[in-house]
């Protein structure tokens, strides 16, 4: 009979047999009785499962690409930043890292979920409610006019609060009366007792929050624990403010914007912390945290909320947010308003909604009251609808774009103001600071302009792998900004994002990359100081951006063995190398801040703390503080901050050497503290007071001893001369 023609055959062959074997389930094969009763063996059942059973293991590309490309960065990291030489071989495991990851994502090995669009909305012109803008003109004027002479008045503060309300007002999409208001405001309950059943994953987002509060406020008084004289600049600031000097724009020390130092001047109010470094300190480091949450919306936006909770961890213990808001100075307030800012402009263009254009031109006003380099955010706000503009999302509505950007930069016109107003009445001092940065005002450039920006740029982004800069008095030089497990993270988020960029044309990953060179401007844009370059605290709103990136690749590893491998068991091993690199830069960070950050701040600052302390000590006791005295010595301490630091404000305890002759008829005790190597003011002191007696401060910092010579009353200099 021919094959055609013959019935198939339901048993199995032996390439049956095989086959199942590969499969790690081999079809039994029945002995020579049961072979002769077929009918007890439903061989159809049994071929079955060997064609539905899951195929073995079997290690392919996939399996390997982005778990080596990791170790590899990672690797490449840590040799970075102990510096191990050859340089070029970690630039080699860099290279190698980055095309493995790009291939993995080019080959699909993992679904990043990119930013989703809302498609089939129409977006309209701006409409205007003309009463509104009216009296927002009219308002605005009345600001403009109150505000001269460079100072805050009540009508000032009154009319620019109106102008700013009415202003938004004008431009608001969607019903403003009241009955709306009160609609919005009942449904926005209902939704928030609905979120009030708190979730697993909100228990999550919570305990990061608290996490990022504790990294931000836990020995707050002691890291840092010294001053430099940019803080008795500040706090001389904030005396003024308490007296009723209510500058706009505070030109001191090259000039600087006034928000912080009302905040200070509210912090002593509320809590009565005095003109103190915990003043400022506490100012800053809720300014740190209060960024957190639109950082974790921002990256929310950018690649959901796993994301989102990946960035608000990484943020949140990391080293470099950490040390900026603990300095008490104005650096986080950079990134406090360019995160809303950004926030606002990518959901505003995602989901085409006006209102979140106008929060954007909000945040973006009061930012420019901040902190100098917060200058750029509207840069970054105008790059980033020029991105949307030129991508295919924008097709159709273009010009109804352009008028959301015109109205955003409205808001933010009228928000800055008073600023204005000063920039007008006193430009060389309200430019100052960058013209000197970027012109030869103050010296001649070094160089070509465009020579130096080019180079500028390379060692800005060269900040977060290799070195930091220079800047000894804010971080700890000669190393990474990030530690060496984020600072992996980073660089792979980059290589990630620009790979979805290639494949998705989706213009939220090119703007995100594009982001973090606009706001280094500030520090990249040091022409005439190149050396200043790269600077933490200027280039602070990247924060933003940067710890959005190394989110990207964090969360990328649980996603990647959820795509590979199926197994529950396989899942959870990904979520657990997650959570144990994220515990590694955790711990790094830890050590890093608190421990070799404090040692490097006592190190490189003068310990006026203590000798405030000496001086509190003799002033509370035997002494006042009309009798106690600090004996400048070149390259030594700013006696203000004695002061400051003694508890009694921006007061200046010293009296130079050639002074000292005039108190020598003081009946009262004196105490005089001085360095330990200025011999000329120990013999002069021995001369005018020979009945004194000299103690050695042992410092709790090496190499930072002082002197002190305690003169006792003398009662004898008050008897009248015999006649």
């Amino acid at each position: 009979m021919s094959s055609e023609g013959r019935e198939p055959s339901l048993e199995p062959s032996v390439l049956d047999w095989f086959k199942s074997l590969l499969r790690l389930k081999p079809i039994p094969i029945p002995d020579e009785q049961s072979a002769l009763q077929p009918a007890e063996y439903p061989r159809e059942a049994l071929i079955r499962e060997a064609l539905e059973a899951k195929p073995a293991f079997r290690l392919r590309w996939a399996h390997i690409r982005l778990p080596s490309a990791l170790m590899l960065a990672m690797f490449a990291q840590v040799r970075l930043e102990l510096r191990s030489e050859p340089i070029w071989l970690s630039i080699i495991f860099y290279v190698i890292a980055a095309m493995l990851a790009g291939l993995a994502i080019w080959a699909g090995d993992l679904s990043v979920g990119r930013p989703r669009q809302r498609e089939g909305v129409e977006v309209g012109m701006v409409q205007v409610r003309l009463t509104f803008l009216v009296a927002a003109a009219v308002l605005s004027l009345l600001t403009w006019i109150t505000s001269s002479g460079n100072l805050f008045r009540f009508s000032t503060v009154l009319f620019w609060a109106a102008a700013m309300i009415c202003i938004v007002l004008s431009l608001w999409e969607g019903n403003i009366s009241l009955a709306a208001i009160w609609g919005n405001i009942k449904r926005w309950w209902e939704e928030n007792q609905k979120i009030v059943r708190i979730s697993s994953w909100s228990l999550l987002v919570l305990g990061a929050l608290g996490l990022a509060v504790y990294f931000r406020f836990t020995q707050l008084t002691t890291v840092p624990l010294e001053m430099w004289s940019d803080h008795a600049e500040k706090l001389r600031d904030v005396t003024d403010v308490l007296n009723g000097e209510t500058r706009i724009f505070f030109p001191a020390n090259t000039g600087r914007e006034g928000l912080q130092f009302y905040l200070a001047a509210a912090t002593i109010k509320l809590l009565n912390t005095g003109i103190s470094f915990l003043t400022l300190k506490i100012g800053t480091a809720l300014a740190g945290v209060l960024t957190l949450p639109y950082l974790y919306l921002f990256a929310r936006e950018f690649g959901g909320r796993k994301v989102a909770l990946a960035a608000l961890l990484l943020a949140g213990v990391a080293f470099w947010p950490n040390t900026i808001s603990r300095f008490g100075l104005r650096f986080p307030l950079y990134a406090l308003f360019a995160a809303p800012a950004m926030y606002h402009l990518v959901r505003g263009l995602r989901l085409k909604q006006r209102n979140h254009l106008l929060l954007c031109g909000l945040f973006t006003g009061l930012g420019l009251h901040g902190y100098s380099p917060a200058r750029v955010i509207p840069l970054a706000v105008a790059v980033g609808v020029g991105l949307y503009l030129l991508h295919r999302t924008a097709r159709g509505q273009r010009w109804q774009i352009l008028g959301w950007l015109v109205a955003c930069g409205l808001v933010a016109l009228v928000v800055f103001l008073p600023l204005l107003r000063v920039a007008v009445e006193m430009p060389e001092d309200f430019f100052y600071r960058q013209l000197t940065r970027v012109t030869d005002l103050e010296r001649d450039l070094p160089g070509s302009p465009l020579g130096i920006f080019v180079v500028n740029v390379l060692k800005g982004l060269g900040m977060f792998g290799w070195d930091n800069g220079t800047i000894w008095a804010i971080t700890m030089t000669g190393r990474p900004e990030l530690d060496w497990v984020t600072g992996a993270l980073f660089h792979l988020g980059v290589v990630i994002t620009l790979v979805r960029y290639i494949r998705k044309r989706n213009w939220q990953d090119l703007f995100i990359l594009i982001s973090i060179l606009i706001l280094m401007l500030p520090s990249t844009l040091s022409i005439a100081f190149p050396n200043e370059n790269p600077a933490p605290n200027r280039s602070s709103g990247a924060i933003v951006p940067v710890f959005t990136l190394a989110a990207v690749a964090l969360a990328a590893i649980p996603e990647w063995v959820k795509s590979q491998w199926k197994d529950r068991r396989a899942i959870w091993l990904g979520r657990l190398a997650a959570v144990g690199l994220f515990l590694i830069a955790a711990t790094t960070n830890y050590r890093l801040t608190f421990s070799e950050f404090a040692t490097h701040i006592r190190l490189v600052h003068h310990n006026t703390s203590e000798v405030g302390r000496a001086i509190e000590g003799f002033a509370e006791s035997i002494g006042t503080y009309d009798t106690a005295h600090v004996i400048p010595y070149p390259y030594w301490m700013d006696t203000t901050l004695v002061g400051i630091q003694a508890g009694q404000g921006v007061r200046n305890f010293a009296y130079w050497p050639d002074q000292l002759e005039e108190l020598a008829f003081e009946t009262r005790p004196q105490f005089f503290v001085f360095n330990k190597d200025d011999i000329d003011s120990l013999s002069r002191l021995q001369t005018l007071f020979p009945e004194g007696s000299l103690k050695r401060w042992e410092s709790e910092t090496e190499g930072r001893d002082f002197l002190m010579y305690s003169v006792p009353a003398r009662p004898e200099l008050l008897q009248e001369p015999p006649p």
